[in-house]
């Protein structure tokens, strides 16, 4: 978050660059880190990684309903709460479902407040509907924010922290926005589970983009001190307290007697 943050303020300081640009490439950086995507969802990537989410794929939560991005009106886009983004392309993205975040106390590193600057210049430039999200008019030029800008921006950053962060600039690149965001759930003691279906993990491999560091295990030696003593008890017959526990979870047979010859 550290150098998410770094970065953001550095682009939005930098002179030079045109100003769309810059702010659309910092905003890129919030939404990939804080919906977990992957490049090529809100950047430009290349070939068959580029399956971005678009103007219409965007919907605004209000405490009044839900609007789509394209047809909000800017009372709805200052009322927001939260943010989805529809799956279409995406891959590991069920078609027509969404994922959800919702808005932070900082009037920058949201993404809920980072989607709303990006529909906001989407729309004064007349974009359609269909338009991605990491489209940016500058100079009257249409332009693309990629990968390689988002790399560029977060190693600048890198360059100037990442020692202190424990980070090395040839480690970073946008790619690592998605394995930092997993990070901080994972910090802020989200299940792995819930994190996995929001990342649209398909197996355990995310773990190994997660730093040992990632949860702290300092005080461990001393629970398991203290949780260590248990006796071992063959039961001929399946406990009635765990028949209770394990009853609503509907097990078959298998299932059941996998379960007596464990215990």
């Amino acid at each position: 978050m550290q150098l998410v943050e770094h970065t953001v303020r550095a682009l939005r300081n930098d002179t030079t660059m045109p100003a769309q640009l810059r702010h659309a490439i910092a905003d890129c950086i919030i939404i990939g880190y804080f919906f977990l995507l992957r490049p090529g969802e809100h950047v430009c990537a290349r070939g068959d990684d580029n399956n971005p989410f678009h103007l219409q794929d965007v919907s605004f939560v209000t405490p009044n309903g839900t609007f789509n991005a394209a047809t909000a009106t800017e009372a709805q886009l200052q009322a927001a709460t939260a943010a989805n983004l529809l799956f279409t392309t995406q891959k590991n993205g069920e078609r027509g479902k969404t994922v959800t975040q919702g808005d932070t106390s900082s009037a920058l590193l949201s993404p809920v407040k980072a989607l709303i600057r990006r529909v906001r210049h989407l729309r004064s430039v007349n974009a359609t509907a269909d338009t991605p999200i990491y489209t940016v008019v500058h100079n009257s030029r249409t332009d693309r924010v990629t990968p390689t800008r988002l790399t560029a921006a977060l190693r600048s950053s890198c360059y100037a922290i990442g020692n202190s962060l424990g980070l090395r600039p040839r480690d970073i690149s946008a790619r690592a926005l998605r394995a930092g965001g997993a990070m901080a759930l994972l910090r802020a003691d989200v299940d792995p589970l819930i994190i996995r279906m929001v990342g649209r993990w398909k197996s355990w491999a995310m773990i190994r983009y997660l730093h040992r560091t990632a949860t702290a295990t300092h005080d461990f030696a001393a629970r398991m001190l203290t949780s260590g003593n248990f006796t071992i008890t063959t039961h001929p017959t399946l406990p009635a307290d765990a028949v209770n526990l394990i009853a609503p979870l509907h097990v078959d047979e298998t299932d059941h007697q996998l379960l007596v010859n464990a215990i």
